[in-house]
């Protein structure tokens, strides 16, 4: 999903001078490669991503929960307006916008420049690029911008609002990708294009992208990273958002993948480009905390929030248009202090109620409970419960063996190991 910016937005501009003073240059040699870096059995500060349109609007603002990991749109014929011209003031300026908050970007290739489509009198930015002109491009930008960013090969191929091309022409694209990212910042992320998969014809675009050979190779030696847009049906939920990149990462196994799975893109209610009805705002913020829990028990490194400003096409917004956070946007910054440096060790059903539970420092165990179905169940703490916090923040104590009532909107109880 993505949505047209109408224009730069003043922002870019004034805070350009002040933060570009950082340097557009490779990783030094030597630099440890993406494939090389080991999974971490901690949920670091990335995997709490966020779709931000930086500088579009003249309302925009950073989020105040400081998400660790950004997603960024590179509209490819922003940059290159004429061929062999590039203008890349704005991306810059995105970048250190990004870097100034901490968070790692992720830039995400889109529209393709008509002048470098195959037939330009009858294509469309959605049109698939000339192999060489995409390849030239991604060349450009990774010798610009180096280890500073991670790269994604494009956005959703197999939606046409997109991408016209083929899964064949669409995992050339990835091996060019993947060979000039290794090469110009090889500390970097290569990470596969993302796809929408709840639909039949999803999956089998994805499951025919992913089997393309390369000559000798597969499109899982080119990436090291795997993606999807894990929107479930608009009726659904967490769980279901949970399940396609479970069924997902089952799938990229098959074609010789053992990488991370990403979520670069999640909401709730999502119906193409139609709107979507408002859900309350409790349910709103119950699904941004079902999300990242279930997530990060379940190993994801990266699960990226769609998006930071509202969008009619999705049930669940983070803020109110002017920067303030609604519910849900104030449960985002609760789930991340709940879970940020702390081992995940998996999660579990028993008489309706979801349990994960995570390890922190300190003889600490975290165990964040809710009722699958809503209906509000009675849940016994467990030996060393000293405290239970809920989805705003509001913090209570709690004595082990003492019951509590959950219901849709998870409560994490704070647990002293013996």
């Amino acid at each position: 999903m993505t949505h047209v910016q109408s224009g730069r937005g003043r922002l870019i501009g004034v805070v350009l001078a002040g933060l570009l003073a950082t340097t557009l240059s490779a990783a030094p040699t030597g630099a440890a490669t993406a494939q090389d870096r080991a999974r971490p059995s901690k949920i670091g500060a990335e995997f709490f991503g966020m779709d931000i349109s930086i500088g579009s609007t003249e309302a925009f603002s950073w989020p105040q929960f400081t998400p660790g990991a950004v997603r960024i749109h590179l509209a490819w014929n922003r940059v290159e307006r004429s061929p062999g011209t590039f203008d890349w003031t704005e991306t810059d300026a995105k970048i250190a916008i990004a870097e100034a908050h901490g968070a790692k970007p992720l830039l995400v290739i889109v529209d393709t420049p008509i002048f470098h489509t195959s037939y330009p009198a009858h294509a469309t930015n959605a049109s698939p690029p000339r192999l060489h002109s995409y390849g030239r491009f991604v060349r450009r930008l990774a010798a610009r911008y180096g280890d500073r960013v991670d790269y994604q090969v494009w956005n959703e191929p197999n939606v046409p609002l997109f991408y016209t091309g083929t899964p064949a022409h669409a995992a050339k694209m990835t091996k060019i990708a993947g060979k000039s990212v290794r090469k110009f910042a090889p500390g970097a992320t290569v990470v596969a294009p993302s796809f929408t998969v709840r639909h039949d014809t999803d999956r089998a675009w994805f499951k025919d992208y992913w089997s393309q050979r390369l000559g000798r190779k597969r499109v899982a030696d080119f990436v090291d990273a795997a993606n999807i847009s894990a929107y479930p049906f608009p009726e659904k939920g967490p769980e279901q958002g949970l399940a396609l990149a479970q069924w997902a990462q089952r799938a990229v196994a098959r074609e010789g993948f053992d990488g991370p799975l990403w979520a670069s893109e999640i909401n709730y209610g999502a119906n193409g480009l139609a709107p979507t009805p408002r859900i309350p705002a409790r349910r709103q913020a119950a699904f941004v905390v079902q999300t990242y829990v279930l997530h990060a028990a379940d190993g994801a490194e990266r699960v990226y929030w769609w998006r930071w400003e509202g969008h009619q096409t999705v049930n669940t917004q983070l803020q109110d248009g002017e920067g303030g956070l609604t519910r849900a946007g104030v449960a985002y910054g609760v789930v991340k202090g709940w879970l940020l440096g702390t081992k995940p060790k998996g999660c579990s059903w028993s008489a309706g109620v979801r349990t994960c539970r995570f390890r922190a420092r300190g003889g600490v165990d975290r165990v964040v409970v809710w009722s699958g179905s809503g209906k509000r169940r009675a849940v016994r703490a467990p030996v060393g419960a000293v405290t239970r916090t809920s989805a705003s923040g509001a913090v209570r104590e709690i004595g082990p063996g003492r019951f509590l009532r959950v219901g849709r909107a998870p409560v994490m109880i704070e647990v002293m190991r013996s």
